[in-house]
């Protein structure tokens, strides 16, 4: 059970002392005696309260009570409260040293601090107070936290709070505190490692500052912390008599009896097993295995479980974190359109070697021209800033094409483009380059750049909407993937870490049967580069999890799809921090899927990232939400009460004037200007099923008026 220090502080300054107990908030009474607590009169039900385990299911470190507030956001306004310690002396070479943890993985609005108030000031007016350091509490774990005071506060007397602020408009959480202390500064290890992974055990190292014991505590990745390990003489750990699987463990330094630093972690390793390989093929008829597939997807299987990986540009497939010595392993490699059906492969493979590796050649294929193009927003987009976009042509086709030209056609009202560093021609809207020499299986990517105009142009919620084209002389496979939509909102505020449907909140039926295109974009906004970034994503039951296939992204990676959960591994990226290299900081994958067959007018396709850099906790990503829907959006193809649906149309496209008037004339152009269809008093719909799949732009024509619009033909 925890103890409270009745004497308010004041012994503190009687010179050097081992650590106290501070406050542990166990008695029934609250605040504290001494304590207090304030607030600026903003927002509802906004307090530091009393946590109890039993009462109010709030968690305590120790014992059964703790300090909490809940950041509930005001109507209007800053919402502040904050709870203020009796007065501190403050002592050469001491702390706060105190509990921290948000009761909920959700939303973390809001901010939490702690500040000092001189002892003669008023500590109910938060503008006598100075910041010493903002808190960043972790989700569902408590951690400690130390708060190191600056030497010109040593001898002189403060009051100590702990404030909580939000604004109106966020999503907020709980903030709980525990076992408020002032100690001796006790530093926590530096310069950890893991080494020596074996399947049975592990080395840990560490450099401490003078201290001469430190603790350890190890448990399952997956498993809550308890606060107590194994306590060690040595700054050399062996973890041993360990099976397969994935582990965590903490650190803290052990200064005297009592008295410890923060702990410092999680540290994630795995001794878990796998194997690579490279899938290859003839690419001329020599009978040598001369040319990589990539794109290729890898189903593996051992007893009940499956799982899919796919090869990169280079053909390598890596399949990792397997709890096995060895087992029975069955393969089956699934290449792109054109290749011959590989045969089931099935060896028992002894994993306790390395570098196992399982590689595959095919034979010369058959000629197939499949070119693809999807325009990704590696950026959100603001007014008044640029945003950043990457144009990828993927050729899934197994012969290489000599010649291609690629669009982007944008709304010019709302933006101008700004650059890139390839050749380009640019004709009102329309942006153009010619590619050459696209090679069997590979992708290039095409950096661009737009300027969204500023207010009044563009408000939040608007929406951009790019359509990208590909065209080739050559008869193609699968021309239904040469263009694509990309419907991007406009925000007032930028979220680094998002997810986005590129056709957008509601398609058509026809829509749905092709793909949706989602790209997840994550920042690191930390002080020091992320060595590894992990993405999960779980895919909505109403998509056919088999059509799922990577496209593009901002670096290697690998991806593993088990059923409907993918998992994208940046390993050893070390992406740099926002601070010193924002534009380096930025990352993102993009891929698409195709909706199942079955589905039907009000489907719903959800989507979620979770996104974890090195060892933090995830942050969660918004919600991208797309409905199947009749006719998409009237705003979003109307013009002057002139109205054209379905869009993407596979037949027939209906048109028409939502007050009335009477159209005299629709005529329908390519993108080069040509004038493919032309009707005269038209009667409300034309016939479109002969155009070859594209972007096509259409002129309404009333008594009154031309209008110039533009559908997609599928």
């Amino acid at each position: 059970m925890k103890k409270k220090l009745l004497t308010l502080f004041l012994a503190m300054s009687m010179g050097c002392f081992a650590q106290q107990y501070v406050e542990g908030f166990e008695q029934n009474t609250f605040p504290p005696e001494g304590w207090a607590t304030y607030d600026n009169g903003i927002g509802n039900n906004f307090y530091w309260k009393h946590g109890d385990q039993i009462m109010n299911g709030i968690p305590a470190y120790g014992g059964y009570h703790s300090a909490y507030v809940n950041l509930y956001a005001p109507e209007s306004g800053v919402a502040q409260d904050w709870l203020v310690t009796p007065v501190v002396n403050i002592v050469s070479g001491t702390s706060l040293q105190f509990k921290s943890m948000y009761l909920d993985f959700g939303p973390q609005g809001g901010s939490c601090s702690v500040r000092v108030c001189p002892a003669d000031l008023d500590p109910s007016l938060l503008s006598n107070y100075m910041l010493l350091q903002t808190i960043e509490p972790s989700a569902e774990v408590f951690t400690g936290v130390q708060v190191n005071f600056p030497e010109n506060m040593v001898g002189q007397d403060f009051y100590i709070a702990f404030v909580a602020e939000i604004n109106s408009g966020e999503d907020g959480n709980t903030w709980i505190i525990d076992n408020v202390l002032i100690a001796d500064n006790c530093t926590p290890p530096e310069n950890i490692t893991v080494a020596e992974v074996t399947d049975t055990s592990a080395t840990v190292t560490w450099t401490g500052n003078d201290e001469t014991q430190w603790e350890i505590e190890i448990l399952p990745a997956d498993a809550q912390p308890t606060g107590s390990g194994v306590v060690t003489n040595e700054s050399t750990f062996v973890i041993d008599d360990i099976s397969l699987g994935a582990y965590k463990f903490y650190l803290r330094s052990v200064c005297s009896e009592g008295v410890y630093s923060s702990w410092v972690g999680p540290y994630y390793f795995d001794n878990l097993n796998g194997f690579e390989g490279v899938i290859t093929y003839d690419s001329d008829g020599d009978e040598l295995c001369d040319a990589p597939i990539m794109g290729a997807e890898v189903v593996v299987t051992i007893g009940d479980e499956q799982i899919s990986v796919y090869t990169d540009g280079n053909g390598h497939y890596n399949v990792g974190q397997l709890a096995y010595d060895s087992a029975n392993v069955s393969i089956q490699v699934n290449a792109p359109e054109g290749f011959e059906v590989m045969p089931l492969y099935e060896e028992n493979i002894d994993f306790s070697s390395d570098n196992v590796t399982v590689g595959f050649c095919y034979g010369m294929p058959i000629a197939v021209t499949d070119l693809a193009v999807v325009l990704v927003p590696t950026l959100q987009a603001q007014p008044g800033f640029n945003s950043n976009y990457i144009l990828s042509i993927k050729n899934n086709g197994t012969v290489g094409v000599s010649s291609a030209t690629v669009t982007v056609t944008f709304d010019d009202e709302r933006l101008s483009f700004e650059s890139s560093p390839v050749d380009y021609t640019l004709t009102d809207n329309v942006l153009s380059f010619n590619l050459t020499d696209l090679s069997p299986l590979s992708i290039q990517n095409i950096p661009v750049s737009f300027y969204v105009l500023p207010p009044p142009d563009n408000e939040a919620d608007d929406e951009l909407v790019f359509t990208s084209e590909i065209t080739v002389a050559e008869t193609e496979n699968t021309p239904e993937d040469n263009t694509t939509v990309l419907n991007q909102i406009i925000v007032n505020s930028f979220d680094p870490n998002d997810i986005a449907a590129h056709e957008g909140d509601e398609i058509t039926i026809d829509q749905a049967e092709g793909y949706l295109h989602y790209t997840i974009r994550f920042q690191n906004t930390g002080t020091a580069p992320a060595v590894n970034v992990r993405l999960e994503n779980v895919l909505d039951d109403n998509f056919d999890w088999s059509t799922f296939e990577p496209l593009t992204s901002s670096h290697d990676y690998i991806v593993t799809r088990e059923g409907n959960t993918l998992e994208f591994r940046f390993d050893g990226i070390y992406l740099a921090d926002s601070t010193s290299n924002e534009p380096g900081s930025h990352g993102y994958i993009t891929y698409r899927v195709k909706p199942n067959s079955s589905v039907v007018l009000g489907d719903m396709f959800d989507s979620t990232a979770d996104i974890y850099f090195d060892f933090n906790p995830a942050i969660v990503t918004n919600t991208a939400n797309t409905e199947i829907v009749e006719f998409l959006d009237v705003n979003q193809y109307t013009a002057n009460n002139l109205v054209l649906y379905p869009n993407p149309v596979s037949d027939r496209l209906y048109f028409g004037s939502q007050n009335g008037e009477e159209l005299t004339s629709i005529q329908v152009y390519d993108v080069n200007g040509k004038l493919c269809m032309e009707q005269n008093n038209p009667q409300g719909d034309i016939n479109v099923q002969t155009l070859q799949p594209g972007l096509y732009f259409v002129k309404l024509s009333t008594q009154a008026k031309v209008q110039n619009m533009k559908f997609i033909k599928k």
